[in-house]
């Protein structure tokens, strides 16, 4: 099963066939992201996409990660 967080990012190969690190990826996907986060977010909770208790755990995960790159 792959991982939906890797595929958001755009896979593991740089359009030149190499590897990518993952902040790499992460600064490609933040360039072509496109929309409000937060209202993209609502509306996979209102379609049942993902869960309040998903998001929950997503974002506490995210706020460990700000955390812990910002120390």
């Amino acid at each position: 099963m792959a991982n939906p967080i890797f595929e958001a990012l755009g896979g593991a190969m740089s359009p030149q066939g190499g590897q990518m690190n993952i902040s790499t990826m992460f600064q490609n996907f933040m360039q072509n992201f496109v929309g409000d986060p937060t209202q993209i977010l609502q509306q996979r909770i209102n379609n049942g996409e993902i869960s309040q208790q998903q998001y929950n755990q997503l974002r506490g995960i995210a706020e460990n990660i700000v955390n812990t790159l910002s120390h």
